[in-house]
This record gives C-alpha cells, sequence and structure tokens, in this order.
C-alpha cells in the first residue's frame, strides 16, 4: 500500500523540543549460547540433511562503548537523527570454517529497564511507534578523516518491524527483525561486517511521550548458513492490464535484499533464508507495502494470509501482527487509529484490514521462479502468485 503521514492520527505535535526523557538508554546486547559469542549447534541438518560443524560469530564494539545514554532527549527529525554524532558501532567477525547468516533484531531493554533508577519497571517505556533507528554499512574513515558510511536500513520506527520473537505473557519483551545479512568463512575475504547505529525520538511523539522511558536494546542472532535452506526468488512485477513495469524496485525486509526490474519486468532475490519479512514494491515513487513469510516446506507454494481480520475488546495488537504476519505500524495505519500501537483497542465483531501478506512455501530446490507480482495503482496494493 502507498505510505503516507496521516496527520490526523496525531493529537497534538512537539511544538517545543525541551522536554524531558526520564531515562533514554540504548544498548547493544548479543545473543548468546555461552558468554560472550552467537554460537552455532554442533550438529544440525535442514531438509537437505546437511551435517553441520562448529563455528563462532564473534561481535565486539570497535572500541566504542556499547551505550548510548541520553538524560535529555529531545525529539528530532530524521535529518537531525542522521547526522547526529551519538552512534553505536557493531562489529561482526566470522571465525568459523563455514559461512554464516546473522539476524540484527530490536526491542525493549526490560533487564535495564526494571533495574533503572527511579523506575520499578511498572514504568511507561516509549511506544515503538516513536522511536527511530537507522543503520549504516561502516567503512572507518577516508583519506581527509571524513567517516565513510552507507546508510543501509531507515529511519524507520520499531513499530514498522516483523515480529522476530513474540513473549504471550508481556509484549514489553517482543523482539522486532531489522535486518538480515552473511559474512563468509575466516579464510574468505568477506568474514567481517561493521555497522553504526544510531536511534532517536521521533518529532511525531505526542507530549505524553516526554514521562517515557527510552530503553532500548539491539541483538545479533546467527546461524551457519548451511543449516537451513537458502531460496532464490525470482519472477516478474505487472500491472493490473498486464504490462511489465520496468524499473520497479523489489526491496526485502528494509533494503536487506533488493532487485530493480528489468525491461522484461523481471527480479531476482537471491539468499533468501526461512523468517518473516517487509516486503515493499517501489515503482514511479510510490511505495506499495505488505509482508512475505518464507517457509520450508515439501513443494513450492504461495498463499495469501488475508486482507481482513476480525477484532474483539480481548484482542490484542501484537497477537495479530503476529498471526498475520504483518506489521504494527501496518495495522495502525490501514485501520486508522488514532493512537500508538501499546494501547490499540479493537471492538467487538469489528472487521479491520490488512496489508498484503504472504506466505511463500519452498521445497528442496533452491530455485523457485515464477513469482508474479501485480501492482494495483488504483487501490495502492498488489496481489503476489506463483
Amino acid at each position: 500500500m502507498k505510505k503516507k503521514i496521516d496527520f490526523d492520527k496525531i493529537t497534538k505535535f512537539i511544538k517545543s523540543r525541551n522536554f524531558f526523557i526520564a531515562v533514554c538508554v540504548f544498548v547493544l546486547t548479543i545473543s548468546i549460547i555461552g558468554f560472550s559469542y552467537a554460537s552455532f549447534f554442533t550438529v544440525k541438518t535442514n531438509t537437505n540433511n546437511q551435517t553441520v560443524t562448529t563455528g563462532t560469530l564473534a561481535v565486539s564494539y570497535s572500541g566504542e562503548s556499547s551505550a548510548i545514554q541520553k538524560n535529555n532527549m529531545l525529539a528530532m527529525s530524521d535529518e537531525e537523527g542522521l547526522n547526529q554524532s551519538e552512534t553505536s558501532i557493531i562489529y561482526i567477525q566470522n571465525t568459523g570454517s563455514l559461512d554464516s547468516t546473522f539476524t540484527l533484531n530490536v526491542g525493549y531493554d526490560m533487564e535495564n529497564f526494571t533495574l533503572s533508577s527511579g523506575s520499578d519497571g511498572t514504568g511507561m517505556l516509549t511506544p515503538l511507534d516513536y522511536v527511530k533507528i537507522a543503520v549504516f554499512e561502516y567503512n572507518g574513515l577516508d583519506e581527509t578523516g571524513a567517516i565513510d558510511e552507507t546508510l543501509v536500513i531507515g529511519p524507520i520506527t520499531v513499530a514498522d518491524l516483523p515480529l522476530y520473537t513474540v513473549n504471550s505473557s508481556d509484549s514489553r519483551y517482543n523482539r522486532y527483525s531489522l535486518l538480515f545479512d552473511t559474512v563468509g568463512s575466516s579464510t574468505s575475504g568477506n568474514s567481517t561486517k561493521t555497522y553504526r547505529i544510531k536511534m532517536w525520538l521521533s518529532d511525531k511523539a505526542i507530549p505524553a511521550a516526554s514521562y517515557s522511558y527510552f530503553y532500548i536494546d539491539t541483538e545479533i542472532v546467527a546461524e551457519v548458513e548451511n543449516a537451513k535452506m537458502s531460496y532464490n526468488l525470482a519472477g516478474t512485477v505487472t500491472d493490473t492490464e498486464g504490462n511489465v513495469l520496468s524499473g520497479a524496485t523489489v526491496s526485502l525486509h528494509n533494503g536487506s535484499l533488493i532487485s530493480t526490474t528489468g525491461t522484461d519486468g523481471t527480479f531476482n532475490l537471491n539468499g533468501v533464508y526461512p523468517g518473516v519479512y517487509n516486503l515493499d514494491i517501489i515503482y514511479d515513487g510510490v511505495t506499495y507495502s505488505g509482508n512475505l513469510t518464507v517457509e520450508e516446506g515439501s513443494g513450492n507454494s504461495i498463499e495469501s494470509l488475508g486482507t481482513t481480520f476480525n477484532g474483539s475488546a480481548s484482542t490484542s495488537i501484537y497477537s495479530i501482527a503476529d498471526t498475520y504476519k504483518t506489521t504494527l505500524s501496518k495495522i495502525i495505519n490501514l485501520n486508522g487509529f488514532n493512537t500508538y500501537s501499546s494501547v490499540v483497542a479493537f471492538s467487538d465483531g469489528g472487521t479491520y484490514n490488512l496489508y498484503p501478506t504472504y506466505k511463500l512455501t519452498g521445497g528442496a530446490s533452491a530455485d523457485i521462479g515464477g513469482l508474479a507480482i501485480v501492482v494495483d495503482t488504483t487501490n495502492n496494493n498488489f496481489t503476489m502468485t506463483l
């Protein structure tokens, strides 16, 4: 669907930026098995019965602090957020003998929140709708001493990200998937990745956010590439009249993989692992947004997860986002809610709309061709078939 900001949903924008966030801490952490590493299982098999040997993905912070602390948090525009000097650097190195894939996810830093001074763990956390994040690929300093980096993700809110893990007892412990990437084995020439991360409070935040606690952390979760299938997706992008769309961009998971269609409307996305992803089709300056879940199975198939759902007073937006593999912000934007996601209330018997959401099941072959994406420029959405 077409992305746009609905200013009617915001009750009152920040008129003055001189307001105080009680505590602001951004901590980079590591998903661990052991002490300081994200580790692979000693033996693991996938659908092709391949045996995987031990490997290790080491994560460090390139000499910088692993935390960003801000005690007088100001709302920032995206331009200001991207240009701020406060950042953290994640340095990822594969020390194993096999290639690795990894996911960078984010969520509330509940451990530090519950232990924070002046908080008993029941205070209001800054709504995820107002937490902005941007990720840069970092290449150090150039010959002039300037930072050499490339923006790869964002600016994006955490509420725009698919759920990575769901805690049914306390949604504050949910994790959200930001990007996925790969690094080669220790003997390859691409065994390292370095990212520079910036976070800030959106200037669209309502005044109530100034009394909240801004605790966000990140996680690196890694697996050997051979531990699960890696699919190569190929297909065409057309409009509803059957005309191929040349120059359309098919973006998977916030730009983690991107393919631009050729003159024949074809696209290719290689190295897609099972997971839940944002899927954006960008054509003629318009973004048509949806979600794609990729699973392993016995054969290739694709199905729509639905265009509507029925709600009730007890329905949780997090359970809906998990069930239909969409995002919090997509549910809010499409259904005209005028509040942030953590306080969304559904009506008994109400019918609510969904952005395009599909589940793609792959078989034993890594190559899945024949995907057909049809963009409906009139109704601002798309369909996907196989």
